[in-house]
């Protein structure tokens, strides 16, 4: 269909549910909202239990559909996927996972891609990260020795080019960037020429401030304190606590100034991104759940709604502006 609706989510929780994006996704791929708005949810993540054969590799609820570890090949995909891995050295595994919602009884099976990037050739991976700095500020050699950030971006070209062979249909794309995880792959969809994708930053939490609070003795209240207060006399974060680009979560999120829309969980979440700098204060969007609310009535009368209803909303609201507005 020339007007399908296509979502890719770039993560760590793809094949599972570890922490917060998981139980987000969990909500977001069984809210009616969401699936009456979005015809077809890809996610991408790297592929981390490699010791897990066949069938096992997409976790609970999961199908695999090709994958070159098991000799599997999909019929329509697998000819493009095996070339990506001969052309970037990694390995896919592609194929399905069920979503359900214990509650209500809805349910989704969104495909699911994972990406062995261990072994990923040199030659590519060094040239994205050149135009990386180039475009973006990205300054790849300070970080490249730390797994948690080469990882994804050693993700992003081979699920670049993943996206271009599910891409079915000339319908809406968009990749949405599930906190630092994701912006490397989002990035690389900036490079393509013709501007094809939107982009769109969705900040579960805000890295870098996470690790300033931590670190320093006060804590919250201390930071929250210096923001209002810096906010007032039209300060920015790295005027008050110095410049923060030694951190390789701050150098990814900073770029998502680049993407078509940033948003964040809620109203905190959006305090702490407008503090960023200046592009963030303009751009930063705080979805509302006015136009998707929780739906209270499949839960008991004496239970409330389970804790994540107001970020699948919020989310559902982010998505639902990001593919309604001009490419």
């Amino acid at each position: 269909m020339a007007d399908e609706t296509i979502v890719f989510h770039v993560t760590h929780e793809a094949a599972g549910k570890v922490g917060g994006v998981g139980a987000v996704l969990q909500g977001l791929l069984t809210c009616p909202a969401y699936l009456g708005t979005v015809q077809r949810s890809i996610l991408i993540s790297p592929r981390f239990a490699t010791e897990n054969p066949d069938q096992g590799r997409l976790g609970e609820g999961g199908e695999v559909l090709d994958s070159s570890p098991d000799g599997l090949i999909h019929p329509a995909y697998g000819t493009a996927f095996r070339r990506s891995e001969s052309l970037y050295n990694v390995g896919l595994v592609y194929g399905r996972r069920t979503f359900v919602d214990a509650q209500t009884g809805a349910c989704s099976s969104p495909e699911v891609l994972l990406i062995d990037a261990r072994h990923m050739n040199a030659g590519p991976l060094n040239e994205f990260k050149r135009r990386l700095f180039e475009e973006f500020g990205v300054q790849s050699h300070l970080y490249e020795h730390l797994w948690e950030y080469e990882q994804y971006v050693r993700l992003a070209l081979p699920a670049l080019a993943a996206v271009k062979a599910l891409r079915t249909a000339e319908g809406c794309t968009t990749i949405l960037a599930h906190e630092f995880m994701g912006m490397p792959t989002a990035l690389a969809t900036l490079l393509e020429p013709g501007g094809a994708f939107r982009t769109a930053f969705y900040a579960h939490e805000v890295a870098t401030v996470r690790r300033i609070v931590e670190e320093h003795a006060g804590h919250h209240t201390m930071f929250y304190n210096v923001m209002q207060q810096a906010r007032q006399d039209r300060l920015w974060l790295s005027a008050v606590f110095g410049n923060r680009h030694f951190y390789f979560k701050h150098a990814l999120v900073e770029a998502a100034k680049y993407f078509d829309h940033i948003y964040a969980v809620g109203d905190r979440a959006a305090d702490e991104l407008r503090f960023l700098s200046p592009e963030f204060d303009r751009r930063t969007s705080t979805s509302s759940t006015m136009e998707c609310p929780p739906t209270r009535s499949a839960w008991p009368r004496n239970r409330p709604p389970r804790r994540d209803s107001s970020v699948t909303a919020r989310i559902c609201w982010a998505i639902r502006r990001t593919i309604s507005s001009p490419t």
